[in-house]
């Protein structure tokens, strides 16, 4: 008879786990920096960030099948979030999970730097997934076992280096799915807006914002980590570079999240403020040539043209505008088809009455054929139309020649370049822009010419037709805006305030009107 071995105490047993566990790498790494994501730190006191994150991702992580791991680290947090840390760094994950009995998370407290891309490089060296998620401290997660379904996409391609879910408000609404950066529409979110249903299953995008930030560990190792100099949009900076580098990113509906950002208080740190705000888009442009929020596409293409970064963001290079590409009216056919088209009418008149609004004189940056300018003059304004497309202005010289009509209120401006007219400096009061923002290659391009042209305190006109409700299409000749872009790049490219938010027309065209501040002053603003 053998005689049976004696059994080994509980902790005993409990320890030699922990011996095996701390040999095993885990897949995933969660990683969540934290500084003050308390309930003392919501507007109200009635939302604990952190307390509900945690116990969010108890409930969708309990039964995952990744092997992962959750860290945490606190830079210097003031409120009561660190106490909140550390009480779950003393639970275990409840029984039924693959790591039951294990530590639920490990904490690091950090002295406070303000720095986040510092604690983030602090989680990446202090961490060994191969995939780390990286979550903001005010999110929760709708989607049990995302993790597997983010390593799921990370697993399916080896070039994929990031990868984000389905950004909603808290109210449900759609917020983000990925963003764009170097974009004809400047830094936007992708799908903001939109239905769910609008959206693709998965789809190849630029960046993929902080708040929910699935990467490859290879792929941030591989081009530096976070530059610890950029206080703020620090993932954008990172983008830039894994684009470079030629690493794909995805977002993916299957992994829906919402952001409670907007229920905070302001946080008493460097990186919100104006100057520190300043100062992360001084740095962006120091390094990659362009502004992150309103980027010259003309300078991205020559610094850029020949690397990923350009083929990643689906850019073309300088192109004059063809009406056959964008689906305009052939030149002439505005003065053939006039008198008897009614949608033609309809958007004439539309037009007219956005320049009668406008004190003279007035130039027109992308006239088409010139038929608004012409009615316009004929009413005793000074009209200057300008367009780069050579048979459109003929067609308008060829009708006031065969008409006899004594244009001396009008001039027609042939030029190469919208955002190069050559036109005086300051030469006008007001500006318009029909139908042309959109179709001109390089947007923050011609709203820089307006801002030259402009008299300080001149207005300025823009009618641009509405994009459609649907999921944008990257690289098309035609770059149509929804309201808050639209709004947006006006504001950012400098020297330009908004009177309004855009307003729709009944033929489906944003009107927004703004004024001329005479300066190149950047507007800080980092949300949509």
């Amino acid at each position: 008879m053998v005689a049976r071995a004696a059994k080994a105490p509980p902790e005993l047993l409990q320890a030699r786990a922990a011996e095996r566990r701390c040999c095993v790498v885990p897949r995933a790494t969660v990683i969540i920096p934290n500084y003050n994501n308390g309930r003392a730190s919501s507007r109200d006191g009635s939302r604990d960030f952190l307390g509900d994150l945690l116990a969010n991702l108890e409930q969708t992580l309990a039964t995952d099948p990744t092997d992962l791991e959750i860290v945490v680290a606190d830079d210097g947090s003031t409120d009561d979030s660190l106490d909140t840390a550390r009480a779950w760094s003393r639970r275990a994950w409840p029984a039924g999970s693959p790591r039951a009995g294990q530590p639920f998370l490990r904490l690091i407290e950090l002295p406070h730097s303000g720095v986040l891309s510092k604690v983030l490089n602090v989680l990446h060296a202090q961490t060994t997934g191969d995939f780390i998620c990286r979550l903001d401290g005010d999110i929760l997660i709708d989607t049990p076992h995302w993790v597997a379904e983010c390593v799921r996409l990370l697993d399916s391609d080896p070039r994929v280096g990031v990868v984000t879910g389905l950004q909603k408000l808290p109210d449900g609404r759609v917020h983000a799915f990925g963003d764009a950066i170097l974009s004809p529409l400047g830094y936007h979110h992708l799908g903001q807006g939109l239905s769910e249903d609008a959206l693709p299953e998965v789809a190849e995008v630029e960046h993929a914002m902080g708040c929910f930030h699935a990467s490859r560990r290879e792929a941030i190792a591989q081009v530096g980590g976070y530059d610890e100099t950029v206080l703020r949009g620090q993932t954008e900076e990172l983008a830039m570079r894994l684009n470079l580098a030629d690493w794909r990113a995805l977002a993916t509906k299957r992994v829906v999240f919402r952001h409670f950002h907007g229920e905070r208080h302001w946080r008493p740190n460097t990186a919100d403020t104006g100057a520190g705000l300043q100062r992360s888009l001084d740095r962006f442009r120091e390094k990659w040539g362009c502004d992150r929020l309103a980027p010259d596409l003309e300078a991205v293409w020559e610094r850029w043209k020949d690397t990923p970064l350009v083929s990643r963001a689906h850019l073309g290079g300088p192109r004059r505008w063809d009406p056959m590409l964008t689906g305009d009216p052939a030149p002439g056919s505005e003065w053939r088809d006039f008198p008897s088209d009614i949608a033609l009418q309809a958007r004439i008149a539309a037009e007219l009455a956005s320049l009668r609004t406008l004190e003279g004189p007035i130039a027109i940056l992308g006239a088409r054929d010139c038929l608004s300018a012409f009615l316009r003059a004929r009413d005793g304004v000074d009209v200057t139309a300008v367009e780069e497309h050579e048979p459109s202005i003929a067609a308008a010289q060829g009708f006031i020649h065969r008409s006899n009509t004594n244009m001396q209120r009008l001039r027609l401006v042939a030029v190469s370049d919208l955002a190069r007219t050559n036109l005086p400096t300051g030469a006008f009061k007001s500006l318009a822009l029909l139908d042309s923002v959109e179709r001109y290659w390089n947007p923050v391009g011609i709203l820089r010419e307006v801002r030259r042209l402009l008299v300080p305190e001149g207005h300025l006109v823009v009618r641009s037709r509405a994009r459609a409700a649907r999921f944008e299409s990257r690289g098309e000749a035609l770059q149509q805006f929804a309201a808050h872009e639209l709004l947006q790049i006006v504001r950012h490219v400098g020297g330009l305030t908004p009177l309004h938010t855009p307003t729709l027309d009944g033929i489906a065209r944003w009107n927004l009107v703004a004024r001329s501040t005479g300066s190149a002053a950047h507007q800080l603003h980092f949300g949509a």
